[in-house]
């Protein structure tokens, strides 16, 4: 039985990529206002497919369903920076480059994780460093003057810790369960 519902969350998970990889194929189709190009379709594929990957290993690296929960939302949270990022910039346009530091952010959480060996405590700690540096990046942007929209910026930002903070706040349960 556990299997059969392991085999279900596999299949619905990589269905919900196959399907956010084809809406806006769809939405081509029928609107003059999506137009993506074949490189809009990898960069989405190496981000979607690669928060796939991300999110089916490190599930399985405890049975604590804290962990796992953790694992996954600090995978979809950077997800969702670099998508907005690439998108439209958080700092601004997407050619701001202070922008960068949000995928130079991301790629330093992916590298400590990896040096972590997944460990509860060491997660716990890396996420509560990087809600830290997530609103220090916004920090440095006002020092710098080069924060137009200086209220949603910062309401961005602080949703964006929020996020990062929740994920420690599960890696903390998990820590009794798996360290």
């Amino acid at each position: 039985m556990m299997k059969l519902n392991r085999h279900y969350w596999r299949v619905a998970g990589w269905s919900l990529v196959l399907g956010l990889m084809l809406l806006p194929l769809i939405a081509m189709q029928f609107s003059d206002g999506v137009d993506w190009t074949p490189s809009d379709f990898i960069v989405a594929g190496v981000l979607l497919g690669g928060t796939g990957l991300m999110i089916e290993l490190g599930v399985r690296l405890s049975a604590s369903l804290s962990y796992r929960l953790g694992i996954i939302m600090a995978t979809l949270t950077s997800l969702l920076l670099l998508w907005i990022n690439l998108a439209v910039g958080v700092i601004g346009p997407e050619d701001n480059p202070i922008n960068g530091l949000y995928s130079l952010l991301v790629a330093m959480v992916l590298i400590a994780a990896l040096l972590l060996r997944g460990r509860a405590n060491g997660l716990r700690n890396l996420f509560i460093a990087t809600a830290i540096a997530q609103m220090t990046v916004v920090l440095t942007a006002l020092l710098l003057s080069a924060v137009p929209l200086l209220l949603p910026v910062v309401v961005l930002n602080i949703a964006f810790a929020l996020l990062w903070l929740i994920a420690a706040g599960l890696f903390h349960h998990a820590c009794g369960a798996h360290n």
